[in-house]
């Protein structure tokens, strides 16, 4: 009998430490920043024009970084629109390939891409934060966002194109850990669902990120997928 009390708390610990489609149900619900300005230019500027292309929204990509305090760099928003100018007639082919392309579905070598576009920014002059951002404003249901106060601190990550994409990769892996046993029918209906609650579309990359906002239920994250060396590898095949 007296073992019983321990076997408890075992499964109570492993309670905590799981994390299933509930959890990122529930990091959603926590977010509290959807009525900031900020979030009020999202639907308008990034989702209602994601199909357009990259070059003709090049000026509202310059208004996103600017809310969105992205620019704040030496040269600010006439600086990104040069570095942005150069870097999409490099990688112009491979940002128009993954358009459209939803996170969960993508393979190793989509990553490979990401990298490369990224790694292309980053080389081009545009600051960590400015690029992170900047990719998921050209790919809102491919990239999550990345920036330095929430996202690499929550996850102590690096600033490198190599921790952007390990980033990327956390989330596909969280959505197929969360789906294991589910269709994956179950995140449109979550999107949806969550389109009720804050009155505008957000895909599941949104969703992912308000996870960061929410330091508990990150670290469970983490641990389900087996610790920081497993969520967050920078090997592109696993």
């Amino acid at each position: 009998m007296g073992c019983f009390p321990r076997y408890s708390m075992v499964v109570h610990r492993l309670a905590r430490m799981s994390f299933e489609l509930e959890q990122l149900r529930e990091a959603a619900e926590k977010y509290t920043y959807h009525d900031a300005g900020t979030h009020g230019v999202w639907p308008r500027l990034v989702w209602e024009q994601r199909s357009e292309s990259p070059v003709a929204r090049l000026d509202n990509a310059v208004e996103f970084l600017g809310k969105w305090k992205a620019l704040r760099f030496k040269g600010g928003g006439a600086a990104f629109r040069r570095i942005c100018t150069n870097w999409l007639r490099k990688n112009l082919t491979d940002l128009q390939r993954l358009q459209g392309r939803v996170l969960y579905s993508l393979a190793p070598e989509d990553f490979q891409c990401i990298l490369d576009i990224s790694s292309s920014f980053r080389d081009c002059g545009a600051p960590p934060t400015t690029y992170g951002k900047a990719l998921h404003f050209f790919l809102p249901e491919t990239v999550m966002l990345w920036d330095q106060a929430i996202v690499r601190n929550t996850y102590k990550l690096h600033s490198d194109p190599g921790s952007f994409v390990s980033y990327q990769r956390f989330g596909w892996k969280l959505l197929h850990h969360v789906t294991r046993d589910k269709p994956v029918s179950v995140l449109r209906q979550l999107e949806r669902d969550h389109a009720k609650a804050v009155s505008y579309f957000e895909p599941i990359t949104m969703i992912l990120d308000h996870l960061a906002f929410s330091p508990k239920l990150a670290a469970r994250a983490v641990a389900a997928l087996g610790g920081p060396s497993k969520a967050l590898s920078h090997d592109l095949s696993v």
